[in-house]
C-alpha cells in the first residue's frame, strides 16, 4: 500500500450533497406517508414504512462512483514516450543534365529551391547531406543544423564534383547513405533524392540494395519530359561523343518504381509547393528506430478506478425497478477511455484523436498537462510542449521534457536535463542515448562557432597587418623629415661656431699685430685676408651641398607619398568593379537572389573536400550517359 495515492482526489468534494442527502432523510424519516393510514385502510392499500435500504444502496453506489473518477492508483504503467533517433538523408544529383534549361534558369537552380524547402519541415531527428554525380560524396554528416545543409547546398554544383562529365550514380548515392545511417545506430530511415533521372542499369542497382530493407527512399523528379538542351556555364551546349547536342529528358517512371518499392513517394516538381507538401508528409516524422531488449521503461501513474464499475453496475440493478435516474447518471458517467481501463473523462476526445494522429487538435482539448504535451510534442509544437510539461516531477513527464527542450535548439537546457534523469536513474538508456546525440550536436555547433571565430580573427589579423604597414611607412616618412631637419639645426650650428672661431682669431690676430708692432707691411694684411677668405669660401660650398642632399631626401618621401596614394587608389578601384559584378549576377534574375552566393572561399573549401574523398576512392567507371 506504499505506492497506492489517488490521482484526482478534489472528486471526494462529490461527497457533500451525499452527505447533506442522508441527514435531510434523517430528519424526515418521522413523518407519515402521502396518505392517511385510516384511509389508507379503508382503500384496502397497506402502506409500508419507508425503510433505509434505498439510502443505503444509493450511498453505497455514490461513493463507488466517487471513488472511481478520484482515480485510485496502485502502480504504473507505460505511456508515450520519444526518441530522438530519427534519421534521415537528403541526396542531390549533381551530374552536368542538370544544366538542362526546361526549367527556368535551369534544372540545378530549380533543385536547390525545393532543397530549401525541405529543410524547415525536417525539425524532428536528423539529417544529413549527399551529393553525387559518377561517384559519391559526403557533403554533411548527420545533424540537426538546417542553417549549415542550407549554406552547403547554396555551393554545390557540377562544376566542383571531382569527375564531371561522367555520367551519374545513384546506387553509390544510397550506398553511402544506408551506410552513414547505420554507423550513427539506425536500422531504418528516410532517403529522399532530389534527381533529374533514373538509367535502367541503375534502376537495376538501386533495386537489388534495397530488397528486404526497412530503408523508405522518396523521390522528386527535377526535369520534364519533352527535356531541353544542356547549357553549361561557360554558355556552350553540351554534345556527345558524335558531335550531336544533349538533350537531357526525364522519365519519371523508375522513380515511380523505386518509391513504390520502399513505400516512399515520388513526385515531379511543381510550380506550386505541392510537391514538397507530398514528400514531407511522409518524411516530417522520420522512422522510429526499434529497440530490442530494452529494459528501460517511462511509467506512469496507472489509474485502477475501472474495478469499481462491477459493483456500481451489480448495485444498480436492484435501482432500476425503482426507476431510471440511476440508470440515467450511470449513463450520463464520464469514464476515462483513454486509458483503455475504463471510466469516461474529460480527455476522451482528445485521447481518441491522439490515436487518430490528429495531434494538434488533442493537444487543444487534453486537460492532462501530461498528455497535453506529448501530443503538442507529436504536433511538432515544441515550445507549447515545454510550457505543458515544465513543473511536472513524474519521470514520464521529465523525459519528455528534455527532449522538447532539445528538438526545439534548447541543447544547453536538454543536456542539463538528461544528466539529471541519469544521476536519478542511471538505467535509463533512452536518455543516455539522447544525452550523447545532444553532445553531439553541441561540439558540431561549437565546431561551427569556433571556425567563425577563427575567420573573424583572421579578418581582424588582416586588417591590424594593414594598420601596421601603414603606420610603419608614415613613421618612415616622419624619421626621414626629422633626419633631415637634424642634419640641417647640426649644420647651422656648425657653422655659427666656425664663424665664432674665425671671429676669435682675427680678434687674436689683430691684437698680436697691435702688440709687437703697428707698423705692419700691408702685404702681410692681405695675406691674412685673403686666408679668411679662403675658408669661408670652403664654408659655403659645405653648406650648398647639405642643401642639396636635404632637397633630394624630400622629393624621395614626396614620390613614395605619391607611390603609396595610387597603389590604394588602384586598391579601391578593383574592389568597386568586383561590387559591381557581384552586383551585377545578384540583379540579372531576381529569382537567384534565393541562392545568393556566401563567397568563392566557401565555394573553394567544398570543392576541397569532395577532392579529398576522391582521392580516397577508386576513379568511377565510364557510365552508360556520359557526355
Amino acid at each position: 500500500m506504499a505506492n497506492f495515492t489517488f490521482l484526482y482526489p478534489m472528486w471526494f468534494l462529490a461527497l457533500i450533497p451525499l452527505v447533506a442527502l442522508i441527514v435531510i432523510q434523517r430528519k424526515n424519516q418521522h413523518h407519515g406517508g402521502l396518505i392517511a393510514p385510516h384511509i389508507a385502510k379503508q382503500l384496502g392499500m397497506v402502506q409500508k414504512k419507508n425503510g433505509h435500504s434505498f439510502l443505503y444502496g444509493l450511498s453505497v453506489i455514490w461513493f463507488c462512483v466517487t471513488t472511481a473518477l478520484a482515480g485510485p492508483s496502485f502502480g504504473y504503467k507505460e505511456t508515450p514516450s520519444f526518441q530522438l533517433s530519427g534519421a534521415r538523408i537528403l541526396v542531390m544529383d549533381m551530374s552536368r543534365s542538370l544544366y538542362a534549361t526546361d526549367l527556368k534558369p535551369n534544372r540545378l537552380t530549380q533543385a536547390k529551391y525545393k532543397a530549401k524547402d525541405l529543410l524547415p519541415y525536417w525539425k524532428e531527428g536528423m539529417t544529413g547531406l549527399v551529393a553525387y554525380a559518377n561517384s559519391s560524396y559526403l557533403v554533411s554528416p548527420l545533424t540537426g543544423d538546417s542553417k549549415t545543409l542550407d549554406n552547403l547546398i547554396t555551393n554545390l554544383s557540377p562544376e566542383i564534383m571531382p569527375y564531371k562529365g561522367k555520367g551519374s550514380n545513384l546506387s553509390a548515392a544510397i550506398t553511402q547513405s544506408i551506410e552513414m545511417m547505420k554507423k550513427s545506430g539506425h536500422q531504418q530511415g528516410d532517403i529522399v533524392v532530389l534527381t533529374d533521372g533514373i538509367s535502367s542499369s541503375q534502376l537495376e542497382k538501386v533495386t537489388a540494395l534495397i530488397d528486404g530493407t526497412k530503408w523508405r527512399i522518396s523521390l522528386l523528379g527535377v526535369g520534364t519530359t519533352n527535356g531541353a538542351p544542356i547549357e553549361l556555364p561557360n554558355g556552350q551546349l553540351l554534345t556527345d561523343n558524335t558531335g550531336k547536342t544533349v538533350v537531357a529528358k526525364l522519365n519519371p517512371q523508375p522513380l515511380q518504381q523505386i518509391a513504390t518499392e520502399t513505400h516512399g513517394v515520388a513526385q515531379l516538381i511543381q510550380s506550386d509547393n505541392s510537391d514538397i507538401d507530398a514528400i514531407v508528409r511522409l518524411t516530417k516524422t522520420p522512422l522510429e528506430q526499434v529497440t530490442k531488449n530494452s529494459d528501460t521503461q517511462v511509467n506512469s501513474r496507472a489509474n485502477h478506478g475501472y474495478w469499481l464499475l462491477f459493483p456500481i453496475v451489480l448495485l444498480s440493478l436492484f435501482a432500476f425497478r425503482k426507476g431510471m435516474i440511476l440508470a440515467l447518471l450511470l449513463v450520463l458517467l464520464p469514464v476515462d477511455k483513454s486509458m483503455a481501463n475504463t471510466l469516461l473523462s474529460n480527455d476522451y476526445n482528445a485521447h481518441q484523436q491522439y490515436e487518430q494522429k490528429e495531434y494538434q487538435a488533442a493537444s487543444e482539448q487534453f486537460q492532462s498537462k501530461q498528455w497535453k504535451g506529448a501530443a503538442q510534442y507529436k504536433a511538432g509544437d515544441y515550445k507549447g510542449a515545454i510550457e505543458s510539461l515544465t513543473g511536472l516531477s513524474d519521470l514520464q513527464s521529465q523525459y519528455n521534457l528534455a527532449n522538447a527542450l532539445a528538438q526545439n535548439g534548447q541543447l544547453e537546457d536538454a543536456k542539463a536535463q538528461y544528466e539529471s534523469l541519469l544521476q536519478a536513474h542511471p538505467d535509463m538508456k533512452d536518455a543516455q542515448t539522447n544525452l550523447d546525440i545532444v553532445n553531439k550536436a553541441l561540439e558540431q555547433q561549437q565546431q561551427q562557432q569556433q571556425n567563425d571565430k577563427n575567420k573573424q580573427s583572421d579578418k581582424n589579423k588582416d586588417n591590424k597587418e594593414q594598420d601596421q604597414n601603414k603606420d610603419k611607412q608614415n613613421q618612415d616618412s616622419k624619421d626621414g623629415s626629422d633626419q633631415s631637419s637634424d642634419s640641417k639645426d647640426s649644420q647651422s650650428q656648425d657653422s655659427q661656431q666656425n664663424q665664432q672661431n674665425q671671429q676669435n682669431q682675427q680678434n687674436q690676430q689683430k691684437d698680436k699685430s697691435q702688440s709687437e708692432s703697428e707698423s705692419k707691411s700691408d702685404k702681410q694684411k692681405k695675406s691674412d685676408a685673403s686666408s679668411q677668405e679662403q675658408k669661408q669660401q670652403a664654408q659655403d660650398k659645405k653648406q650648398q651641398e647639405q642643401k642639396e642632399k636635404e632637397k633630394s631626401a624630400q622629393a624621395s618621401d614626396k614620390q613614395k607619398e605619391q607611390n603609396d596614394a595610387e597603389k590604394e587608389k588602384k586598391q579601391a578601384q578593383m574592389q568597386s568593379q568586383q561590387d559591381q559584378v557581384d552586383s551585377d549576377a545578384k540583379t540579372t534574375d531576381p529569382r537567384l537572389q534565393k541562392l545568393e552566393q556566401s563567397g568563392a572561399k566557401e565555394d573553394e573549401l567544398l570543392r576541397a573536400l569532395l577532392y579529398l574523398q576522391a582521392q580516397q576512392q577508386e576513379p568511377p567507371q565510364a557510365s552508360e550517359n556520359e557526355w
